[in-house]
């Protein structure tokens, strides 16, 4: 699974909005200025540290918006992360687990799928293994 926190360490631990947006473009993420203003507007994401300073808790929280909200729409996503957020973001350690739990997520899905449309069809397989491959991208960015 892509981790695009994986290199986290190499960003400065406050960001200006224009170091998020260089961050969101290097790793393909669909987010720009104005989306991640309506995200602080809404209040699915915390405002900036002293009005202007995103942290990597920032980061990570956009990271995990980006990949749901293909998935979820935006009430249920707020529902969903709140909980796991403080006034900076969603703590890294929290993005590695929910990664982890997708992941693993994923994985069972792929297994009854394949298991399930392999009893009624070889093009049944290829089926199920194109529509998991799908889901996966949508939702991990793979």
């Amino acid at each position: 699974m892509i981790n695009p926190l994986s290199d986290i360490k190499q960003y400065s631990p406050t960001l200006k909005i224009a170091n998020v947006l260089e961050f969101c473009k290097r790793k393909n993420l669909g987010l720009t200025r104005p989306m991640i203003q309506n995200y602080i507007r809404d209040g699915l994401l915390p405002p900036p540290v002293n009005g202007r300073q995103y942290t990597h808790k920032h980061l990570a929280a956009l990271v995990m918006i980006d990949r749901l909200k293909t998935v979820f729409d935006m009430p249920t996503l707020k529902e969903a992360l709140l909980p796991y957020m403080d006034a900076e973001g969603l703590p890294v350690e929290v993005y590695e687990q929910m990664l982890e739990r997708l992941n693993t997520l994923m994985q069972n899905f792929m297994q009854v799928a394949v298991s399930t449309f392999a009893e009624e069809s070889d093009g049944g397989t290829l089926l199920s293994m194109v529509f998991a491959a799908e889901v996966k991208a949508s939702v991990v960015g793979e």
